[in-house]
Parts: structure tokens; sequence; C-alpha cells
């Protein structure tokens, strides 16, 4: 048993080692997009490493659906 634990784990590694290969897409809803980026500006001294890229894209597509003004709202 702890051995087929022990593969399932280095098998688990090997598949997370390979970070170019995409497991998801998601079409996001304009206020998913919007209460996610919330969320996560909100919590991003707690942001785990590796999130960065995904955080930036997310953020930019907040800031090139609102106006300037929009933007400054919605994060105060």
């Amino acid at each position: 048993m702890i051995q087929e634990n022990q593969q399932n784990c280095e098998s688990s590694q090997i598949h997370l080692d390979n970070e170019d290969i995409e497991i998801l897409s998601y079409n996001f809803t304009k206020k998913e997009m919007f209460l996610l980026a919330k969320f996560l500006r909100k919590k991003e001294e707690e942001l785990p490493l590796g999130l960065e890229t995904f955080c930036k894209t997310l953020e930019d597509s907040v800031y090139n659906s609102l106006s300037i003004q929009e933007v400054r709202k919605f994060y105060s």
C-alpha cells in the first residue's frame, strides 16, 4: 500500500513538472472575472508563486474592459 502511494505521488510529480501542458480551458463571465480580480487583489500578499502570469492576465482584462475612473472605483 505504501509503495503504491509513493508511485502515485511520483506520477503526480512528473505531471506537475511539465508546466507547458494546458490542462484547463475556461471562459470567465465578466462578473466572475471582476470578482476573482478583486479577490486576488485583496489576497495578493498570500498569492502562491507561479500564479503571477494568471493574475497579470486577469488584471489586464479588467483594465481593458473599464475606463480609468471605473478601474479606480472598482479597486477602491
